[in-house]
């Protein structure tokens, strides 16, 4: 694997975050800003939008009362006790001033230049359990979404119910009945072409039990 790559003196490290139940205040009220609010709703956060005015979208959900909703221009005060901060504003000023106010401890997001802050939004598709994220750290975010919509339709929806079925695998090799080497063996096994077939998965599911069973060996 390549060396993660110093780009304006920021390495950027790809990592999957648990935020459900943080705090998010995305200051900005265009289309940038309510991908990024529907994102972070997506993912449990408690979000709060801070603009003197909405387009369309996020006024249909404020008014379903999805997010609070503070209809002004950004003061610090509203980024304090933030988690996660977004600056989505049309101006690369108001955006760099609220990057420059979000608390140490928060992950800043400036979606017009991401290298402002400490967090970027990759373009990315899931299916079930399977997530896959693409960046070009900046450079082309439409580049980026190309190749995640190349990659959506090759790893189609059949994947989704394949990854489940590896995960229910990987839980039962963890029982003592099979060592260390079997589990290897068997994990790089499953990743045959055969075992995304429903029938061969209900096979080897029926075997795996009946071995923790002692039915067979």
């Amino acid at each position: 694997m390549d060396k993660l790559e110093r780009r304006s003196g920021m390495v950027w490290v790809p990592v999957m975050v648990d935020l459900d139940g943080k705090q998010a205040v995305v200051i900005g009220g265009g289309k940038v800003a309510a991908r990024r609010f529907r994102l972070l709703q997506e993912a449990g956060v408690c979000v709060t939008v801070v603009s003197p005015h909405l387009n369309d979208e996020l006024q249909a959900m404020a008014q379903q009362r999805a997010f609070i909703w503070k209809q002004k221009t950004f003061e610090p005060e509203d980024i304090r006790q933030a988690d996660v901060v977004v600056a989505a504003t049309n101006d690369p000023e108001t955006n760099s001033r609220i990057v420059a106010h979000a608390p140490a401890k928060a992950l800043v997001n400036d979606a017009g230049h991401a290298g402002n802050g400490n967090l970027a939004f990759p373009a990315f598709f899931q299916k079930g359990r399977l997530s896959i994220s693409v960046s070009t750290a900046g450079a082309s975010p439409k580049l980026a979404s190309k190749i995640a919509n190349e990659l959506s339709e090759h790893y189609d929806t059949t994947y989704a119910q394949y990854v489940d079925f590896l995960y229910e695998c990987r839980q039962l090799l963890k029982q003592p009945q099979f060592s260390a080497s079997e589990k290897s063996e068997w994990l790089e096994k499953l990743l045959g072409e055969s075992y995304r077939q429903p029938e061969k998965q209900q096979e080897i599911l029926s075997f795996f039990h009946s071995r923790i069973q002692g039915n067979t060996r």
